[in-house]
């Protein structure tokens, strides 16, 4: 990051004032990428060196069946898969029009890969995350509840019995948060939000 402009601002946000489908693409392509490539970047040089954890590649959201209405998110995600990342798991760090969000997923579209977390081997590792986590069910919807054993073991519950289930675990950091005052401190702290997260992460890769 040393020298760098290609932080993330609160003035990001503005993106998601521009009410058309080409202006706000466009202003995700220009002002938004660059950042996302830049950090997903610096995560894979340090993941070069994490010996257990196979390679991994980025991925953005291109928004290419979107016609008519603007993207109400975008993100940058991460897997092992250079073809696309749905279908594992993988971590995503992106944007609503209030909340920065960063995810280790596993989404609905794993299930058509025969792929089947090992909850067993998860929960330890997720409950022994900071407070400040959350959890979801539905990358859909921009909000999370907390991280306790009761939404845990719903989520769990809910991913396994039903077609729709999905499972996330991560951090939101809402647009009012002081760290967008500090976007330097504001970067460092979704770097140690993925190193945090990188025990699931592994985990969850270890269950393919």
């Amino acid at each position: 990051m040393k020298g760098s402009a290609r932080v993330f601002t609160a003035a990001d946000f503005t993106i998601f004032e521009d009410p058309t489908l080409s202006g706000r693409l466009g202003k995700i392509q220009t002002q938004l990428d660059p950042k996302f490539v830049q950090f997903g970047q610096e995560v894979l040089t340090r993941w070069a060196n994490q010996s257990d954890l196979p390679p991994q590649y980025f991925h953005m959201a291109k928004h290419l069946r979107r016609h008519k209405n603007p993207p109400v998110d975008t993100w940058l995600a991460l897997s092992p898969n250079k073809r696309g990342y749905k279908m594992g798991p993988h971590i995503e760090v992106g944007f609503w029009d209030d909340r920065l969000f960063v995810w280790a997923a596993i989404l609905g579209e794993t299930k058509a890969t025969a792929y089947r977390p090992n909850f067993e081997m998860l929960e330890e590792p997720i409950l022994a995350l900071s407070d400040t986590m959350v959890l979801s069910g539905d990358h859909t919807k921009k909000t999370g509840v907390p991280l306790t054993q009761a939404n845990f073991d719903f989520l769990r519950h809910r991913y396994l019995t039903t077609k729709a289930g999905e499972f996330m675990v991560g951090r939101l950091i809402m647009q009012d948060d002081p760290l967008f005052t500090h976007p330097e401190q504001l970067w460092q702290s979704l770097h140690a939000t993925v190193d945090a997260l990188l025990p699931v992460y592994q985990q969850m890769q270890g269950a393919i």
